[in-house]
């Protein structure tokens, strides 16, 4: 993956594994928002990539990394 989230699901079954989510760039593009309006940006962020798909990450998974171009990095 070169550009996503790494996360893990909070439930205790599977608490522990990664999840690599892989994101597109205006996914990219909100996850990265440092702005005023971070927090919607985000919450959107999550909304496309579960509409596509992928895991309904808000409240569900603990977050852990960024990565970009390759390289993992803290999100906050």
């Amino acid at each position: 993956m070169i550009n996503g989230i790494v996360i893990s699901h909070l439930s205790a079954e599977f608490r522990g594994d990664k999840v690599y989510v892989p994101l597109n760039s205006k996914e990219m593009q909100l996850a990265l928002d440092h702005g005023p309006l971070q927090n919607k940006s985000w919450v959107m962020m999550c909304d496309s990539v579960r509409r596509r798909g992928g895991p309904d990450i808000i409240g569900n998974y603990e977050l852990h990394y960024i990565r970009i171009k390759g390289i993992d990095r803290p999100l906050h």
